[in-house]
């Protein structure tokens, strides 16, 4: 058997695992579903809530690798073909190690599991996740000592969020991390690559919350803490070592196994789809989110700037929406009465939006739930710049209005991150101009329907792909492997991996398909919505903050 390849995506539900060759074919997919198979820990859907404090208990984590391993074992898999593993998880997610860990982690006995090995090593034994909301004061103090939201963003690539580690962060040693994970923390600085010492400095005190000194013991305080966060893993194709003796003889891998730096599901994502600097994935599901490969890091307050999980002049651009296939849904059951009764709910929806030209004289804006981009809630028509209830010669237009109003404020914001705070890493490259997004990649359940898509293609000016979903995180971890390995044996250097050699399309043509071209009338005709979009969204903020 040829070489293999192992990546793991540790998501909120499930521990997943993606096998795949020296061809990138996948050999094997299984996973550990954590309410259904590790019941005893008493998670809904991967976490136990209690209020804005949302965790998972670090256990169960440690379990489902104990349990995922067995399944493979029991199945006769050939751990002893397997050259090189990586992986990924929920961005933001945490794990707080004891002092004595250390130890533990390297005296395994391979006749236990690892969870009865390890029920002692976690100073804090249920983790909180990207879920939490209970640090916004934490958050707040931090934007505050820094200078404010901007230049939080600006040092960070973020401002503060509450699901974010370095709000989260506490007594723990950490396995070296990467750097594009971390740059997901409101710690690292993606200018530099390093631990911002004046961030390191707040979050490592709490006395400092009062009052910045910067004495001894706040410089103490802070290089404690970098320490325990060891330097950033600037090259992500490099290896941490080879695997534990505990696998190789519990599990026969081989003792060459290499390990490489884990990720976040995000970057793990991209990496999945194998994109060139310029495409955008598209999630359109509950929420819906936006991931851009691009050479230039322009951050917003509305996005996230990480870097690349193996290019180091390159980002990844975010953008993250709640009111994503719940706020369709309900436009769906308001203006479609054939939906409740038909074998296809989304078939008049489809038709509707389908037999519907745009009309720059009809915006909406859809947030049933409280937004993040931009922060508002309500549900907001205007027809020719004034605020109505309805649009009355033709409510269906609501149908048309969700969808436009969606993409359009998608469209929006990539525009702006190529401009303001915009700063190249390539020499003699010129700035990107225009249309960030070049190409669009589409996943989630709303890429079933053509006729989305097809608006999709005509607000962005580009073609649009959809692809099969799958466990991307957990392939794209795969692929980091694999990528490491070769470049020990075929191209060494820092990224060892020439964009050229990528595919043009997704990872698997059979996987991809395109399905909306643009049209050029529609894109002009969106291209003058979009400035009195913006004016709109303006008007819908502002009655937001009044009524607060």
């Amino acid at each position: 058997m040829t070489n293999l390849y192992m990546g793991f995506d540790l998501s909120t539900q499930q521990l997943k695992l993606t096998v795949i060759d020296e061809d990138s074919k996948i050999v094997l997919e299984d996973s550990v579903h954590f309410d259904k198979e590790l019941r005893h820990y008493g998670t809904l859907n991967g976490v136990v809530a209690d209020g804005c404090i949302v965790t998972s208990p670090v256990l169960m984590w440690v379990e489902s690798v104990d349990l995922l391993l067995h399944k493979l074992k029991s199945q006769g898999f050939p751990f002893n073909k397997v050259k090189a593993i990586s992986g990924a998880a929920q961005q933001h997610g945490s794990v707080y190690w004891c002092d004595s860990a250390l130890d533990t982690l390297t005296s395994l006995d391979p006749s236990k599991t690892l969870v009865s090995q390890l029920a002692n090593s976690f100073t804090i034994p249920n983790s909180p996740t990207w879920q939490d909301s209970s640090t916004y004061i934490q958050c707040k103090n931090l934007e505050e000592l820094i200078g404010g939201p901007e230049m939080l963003m600006d040092i960070t690539g973020s401002r503060g969020f509450e699901r974010f580690t370095g709000n989260q962060i506490a007594k723990v040693r950490y396995a070296p991390i990467d750097v594009s994970d971390g740059s997901g923390m409101n710690l690292l600085d993606i200018r530099e690559k390093t631990w911002d010492n004046r961030l390191l400095e707040i979050c490592s005190n709490d006395q400092i919350i009062d009052n910045i000194r910067h004495d001894n013991e706040d410089i103490r305080n802070r290089e404690e803490l970098k320490l325990k966060l060891g330097d950033p893993v600037i090259d992500g194709l490099m290896f941490l070592g080879n695997i534990n003796e505990y696998f190789v003889k519990r599990y026969k891998f081989s003792k060459d196994c290499k390990i490489n730096s884990f990720t976040g599901d995000n970057p793990a994502t991209m990496l999945s789809f194998y994109l060139q600097p310029g495409d955008a994935i598209i999630s359109l599901g509950t929420s819906d989110t936006v991931l851009i490969y691009t050479t230039i890091a322009s951050p917003t307050l509305e996005s996230h700037t990480l870097y690349h999980p193996i290019d180091p002049d390159a980002f990844i651009s975010m953008l993250c929406y709640k009111n994503g296939s719940l706020a369709r849904e309900y436009v769906r059951d308001m203006y479609c009465p054939k939906a409740c009764v038909s074998n296809d709910p989304w078939l008049e929806f489809s038709e509707r939006l389908a037999a519907t030209s745009p009309d720059p004289a009809k915006i909406g804006f859809y947030f049933l739930f409280q937004e993040i981009i931009p922060f508002a809630k309500g549900i907001y028509r205007f027809y020719d710049k004034k605020l109505v209830e309805e649009f009355m010669d033709s409510p269906e237009y609501n149908i048309k209005a969700i969808i436009e109003s969606q993409f359009m404020s998608m469209k929006l914001r990539t525009n702006q991150l190529t401009g303001g705070n915009v700063r190249d890493l390539r020499d003699n490259h010129e700035r990107e101009k225009g249309n960030v997004a070049k190409r669009i990649l589409v996943v989630g359940g709303a890429s079933k329907n053509n006729e989305i898509l097809q608006v999709l293609a005509d607000i962005f000016g580009v073609d649009v792909w959809r692809c099969a979903n799958g466990n991307s995180a957990s392939f794209g971890a795969a692929t980091k492997a694999r990528m490491a390995f070769l470049r020990t044996i075929e191209a060494p250097g820092v990224f060892g991996m020439n964009r050229k050699e990528f595919p043009t399309n997704a990872r698997n043509l059979n996987n991809c398909e395109l399905v909306a071209k643009p049209r050029k009338e529609y894109h002009a005709i969106y291209l003058q919505i979009m400035e009195d979009y913006q004016e709109l969204e303006k008007i819908v903020i502002e009655k937001q903050n009044y009524s607060h």
